[in-house]
């Protein structure tokens, strides 16, 4: 509470002295101090004696922010007059702190002034809320400004005006004189809207309601401004009522909604179009799959005729790499892959100019993209489309080499690569050659010579590359599997051409080697070694026929215990049609 010194006699200012908030000095006429309470001393920093004799303004300025104006102080004391200021300071604590000064002169029987009595009440919080109260104002002033909106008030049904703000010329190019004309806003209320709105205002005007409607409203420029009309209703004692409200402007809104809407249908559309796509290839799928199925299963009876007649037994390795690596039609999949990336580029590219467009959208449409992961999918899904085109272009390989490998349209004597047949083979074998949970991966070292092209039945003697090259890995496995000290599984595959145009296949590993009993039993028909059910004993029988019987070659195996297996494959580079092949296949 502030005190005002000018109605408190002497006595009472005496009374006043042990008050903790009020700063209390007598001085003399010229403002030097005579005596001072304990607050004041507290707040100059002074024992009461050193402040005696010292100018009252000289002392409560020491750490003022602001200049008092000490000439003015002056004049009031020397005309004997009383004077009121108020003066800023800053605490210990570097906190800013009001005082307002009040001087009231004390005079003698004569009328002149004696002494002035001083009081200093602590106003900090007065001037905190004005200074809250201004900076309250002028953020409301920014924020009215910064808003499209415009006050007015009106009377009852007849929506004639009796004020609008003048934010209306701005926002619409209309004049204030024209508002107040009669019927101006009906005329100008948009025809389809009109009904609507009138039977609104009516009805709820009469219910003494307040109430929001949105209509668009025809600008001077003659555009369409849709608004936003916050309506309060006003009842009189006289049983008048007056309208009060607010135009604001939500042109922008009304434009995103209805762009919005555009594009969700238009979503929508291309969602349909293409769950349509995809119905109609999901059945092309299914086709593709009856059709591999049927494959599989003539498959399935050629190998088993093959092994009814002692010939091909290893188609069984064949088509168990086929069934591993081929899972979906090649075709099919490989073909769709390009236009599946065009649509999907397509789409992510609408979505972006979506969100280039509409940056801000709903809160609903917002958790929905959040909750998706919109973010994540357009950044994913071009990696997994790469993904996918790669593993077709895999599979791809993978069918060439069994076309290269199984040579079905040359059957007859051609000349070939033999080094192409080789890497066919192993392509075919690579899932057995990986690692796996019980055994390590097998590396395959390549040690191929200058070779020229060889006459041969290719079909035939990549049979033989598989024969050998299957059996290394099951020994690799086996001995992995019983957990025998293989360092480095490895196969090493060496090629080369002698003097003599003898071409030579040399395939070793480097597993734990082959019993003499065994090794010269090797070429012996239905001979193995295998559990049942996993060998027939057929696989290097034919293999010893082919080389020996159909190239005019040699088939040798060398290997003993712990230090690996190596089979030899000697043909000639060309082969001599005077001898006889009349053997052929039995």
């Amino acid at each position: 509470m502030l005190i005002n010194s000018s109605n408190l006699p002497l006595t009472m200012f005496t009374a006043l002295a042990e008050r903790k908030d009020l700063l209390m000095a007598l001085t003399d006429r010229m403002g030097r101090i005579e005596w001072v309470n304990q607050a004041f001393a507290e707040r100059a920093g002074l024992p009461v004696d050193a402040l005696t004799g010292q100018k009252f303004f000289t002392v409560i300025s020491s750490n003022s922010q602001l200049n008092v104006h000490q000439t003015y102080i002056r004049e009031q004391l020397l005309k004997g007059e009383s004077f009121k200021f108020e003066l800023s300071y800053q605490t210990h604590d570097l906190r800013e702190c009001w005082l307002l000064v009040d001087g009231q002169p004390i005079r003698n029987t004569e009328g002149i002034t004696s002494k002035y009595t001083i009081m200093s009440s602590d106003i900090t919080l007065r001037k905190l809320t004005e200074k809250n109260l201004e900076q309250t104002r002028q953020r409301l002033k920014r924020l009215v400004e910064s808003v499209k909106l415009v006050p007015w008030e009106a009377v009852d049904v007849t929506r004639q005006f009796t004020y609008v703000g003048p934010q209306a010329t701005e926002l619409f190019g209309y004049d204030l004189a024209e508002w107040y004309e009669p019927n101006f806003w009906y005329s100008h209320v948009h025809p389809e809207d009109l009904p609507q709105v009138i039977t609104h205002h009516h009805t709820v005007t009469q219910e003494q309601d307040d109430y929001i409607v949105e209509y668009r409203f025809l600008a001077a420029d003659s555009r369409w401004v849709w608004l936003k009309d916050i309506v309060n209703v006003v009842k009189s004692s006289d049983d008048d009522t007056q309208l009060l409200g607010f135009l604001i402007d939500i042109t922008g809104r009304k434009q995103t909604e209805f762009l919005l809407h555009e594009a969700l249908d238009n979503l929508a559309q291309t969602n349909q179009q293409l769950e349509m796509r995809v119905q109609r290839r999901t059945i092309a799928l299914t086709q593709e799959k009856e059709k591999l199925e049927q494959a599989l299963e003539q498959l399935k009876k050629a190998q088993l005729q093959l092994v009814h007649n002692e010939k091909m037994s290893s188609l069984g390795q064949l088509v168990a790499g086929v069934a591993h690596e081929i899972n979906n039609p090649v075709n099919f999949i490989y073909g769709n892959l390009i236009p599946a990336r065009e649509y999907i580029e397509n789409l992510l590219h609408l979505l972006k100019c979506y969100q280039h467009q509409y940056p801000h959208p709903h809160l609903p449409l917002k958790a929905e993209i959040e909750a998706v992961e919109l973010e994540f999918i357009m950044e994913d899904l071009p990696n997994l489309l790469s993904s996918m085109n790669v593993g077709a272009e895999r599979i791809r390989e993978i069918v060439l080499s069994l076309r290269n490998f199984s040579r079905v349209d040359e059957a007859e004597c051609k000349k070939v690569d033999i080094h192409a047949g080789i890497d066919s083979t192993l392509m075919i074998l690579r899932s057995r050659l990986k690692f796996k949970s019980n055994c390590s991966e097998i590396q395959v070292i390549k040690e191929y010579g200058q070779l020229p092209l060889v006459e041969c039945y290719a079909g035939q003697l990549n049979q033989v590359f598989m024969n050998i090259i299957a059996n290394a890995i099951d020994a690799l496995e086996e001995s992995l599997i019983e957990n025998k000290a293989i360092n480095n599984p490895s196969i090493r595959i060496r090629t080369e051409i002698t003097e003599g145009q003898q071409v030579i296949i040399r395939i070793a590993d480097n597993g734990p080697g082959i019993r003499e009993e065994i090794r010269k039993r090797l070429f012996d028909p239905f001979f193995t070694t295998k559990a049942i059910g996993k060998g027939t004993g057929l696989g290097l029988s034919i293999s010893y026929q082919i080389v020996v019987e159909k190239h005019q070659g040699q088939i040798e195996c060398h290997s003993q215990l712990g230090q690996g297996t190596e089979f030899v494959i000697s043909i000639p580079a060309k082969q001599n049609y005077s001898r006889g092949q009349g053997t052929g296949d039995r």
